[in-house]
């Protein structure tokens, strides 16, 4: 497939408290309509042929690229290959903003014994990049990548969203991710967020930040403006009263 028919979609991370977008992820995506939309697809691809390191230039470059079009007060959230270093994380942008944009690393990788990954982070943080560590409770490394990262956020992933509004193993682990956060300063953000009751629960247990279909799909152009916030179900918001 042509490179340039690649792109970044962007999906808005929301403040729930007054439903300010506070911004966006740039999610690399193929031709529409084609087979190749779907990053999962375009990433197997990659594995299959060797090219993760060439997806993953375009990846990165693609994203940043999206940094202009995003109002001032806004952060561009990016997803970093913790295996993939060699290369800056905005390649081709020497001039980007790198206190404007947040390097996502995923929990899915093994990310705890890599110490490349460990000394590139510090540069990061150096250079002003804050750091989030991704689809957190999807991986295997759980709790040791939280203490080794030391995130500035930390995105929930889906696997612990979803349910969290019936099952109370999911609603504990929320919670306590919650209170982990405020202890340790870190900014919790629930991704994956699709239906009314995951979000009032979510609000509930005092997640402030979301990211999911509810709020708004991907799309090409950003989100300027405040969201309109889902109703609760014609009662007032437990938080906001």
């Amino acid at each position: 497939m042509d490179e340039k028919q690649l792109w970044s979609a962007l999906q808005p991370i929301v403040d729930t408290d007054t439903g300010r977008v506070v911004g966006h992820e740039a999610l690399l995506r193929g031709p529409q309509g084609s087979s190749w939309e779907s990053p999962a697809a375009l990433f197997a691809a990659a594995a299959r042929l060797g090219h993760q390191v060439i997806l993953e230039a375009n990846a990165r470059h693609l994203a940043v690229q999206r940094l202009p079009d995003l109002p001032p007060d806004q952060r561009l959230f990016v997803n970093i290959d913790a295996m993939v270093l060699d290369m800056p994380a905005a390649p081709g942008h020497p001039a980007i903003l790198p206190h404007r944009v947040v390097l996502e690393i995923s929990e899915r990788q093994p990310i705890v014994d890599n110490p490349a990954l460990w000394e590139q982070v510090g540069m990061w943080r150096e250079s002003g990049f804050a750091i989030a560590l991704d689809d957190y409770g999807a991986g295997f490394m759980g709790l040791g990548a939280l203490l080794k990262l030391r995130p500035d956020l930390l995105k929930l992933d889906r696997v612990i969203v979803q349910d969290v509004d019936r099952d109370p193993v999911h609603r504990a682990a929320v919670k306590n991710m919650v209170d982990l956060g405020r202890d340790l300063d870190i900014t919790i953000i629930a991704e994956g967020v699709e239906t009314l009751t995951e979000y009032w629960e979510l609000r509930a247990s005092g997640v402030r930040y979301m990211q999911g279909f509810l709020l708004r799909k991907p799309q090409r152009a950003p989100v300027a403006g405040p969201v309109c916030l889902p109703p609760f179900l014609g009662v007032a918001d437990p938080l906001l009263g």
